[in-house]
């Protein structure tokens, strides 16, 4: 086990999501990812992955993988299907530390996928 990992319970990381307004996707395999569009224009999406194997009790061990938060643009004006083109890329979510600790990065790395995409929608006006 590494230095300082901590493993983290799969209901504590779906309750924090769930409590910023993050919803599973349906049908993707094997990963629980989490969306949330944004509020003021839905073309903008965070997207977190979870590390969380569908129907487990805790993320994947230590060294498995961190979670990802990323920020995303559904381009469907000029693309049918919609284009999706990723914009921001948050430093991974390393499990260590505390379980208060891993939950509190993994929100913070979401209010920058969430800034970014304020500032691409300010870019694109």
């Amino acid at each position: 086990m590494a230095r300082g990992f901590v493993p983290v319970p799969a209901a504590a990381i779906r309750s924090r999501l769930a409590g910023a307004g993050f919803l599973l996707v349906p049908g993707t395999r094997g990963e629980e990812v989490y969306e949330r569009p944004h509020d003021r224009d839905a073309r903008y999406v965070v997207r977190v992955y979870s590390s969380i194997q569908r129907g487990e009790e805790e993320a994947r061990d230590c060294g498995e993988d961190a979670i990802r938060v990323v920020a995303l643009f559904v381009d469907g004006k000029y693309y049918s299907p919609p284009r999706t083109v990723p914009i921001f890329k948050a430093t991974r979510v390393h499990r260590t530390g505390t379980v208060d600790g891993v939950l509190d990065r993994l929100i913070e790395r979401a209010r920058e996928a969430y800034k970014a995409c304020n500032e691409h929608r300010k870019g694109a006006a």
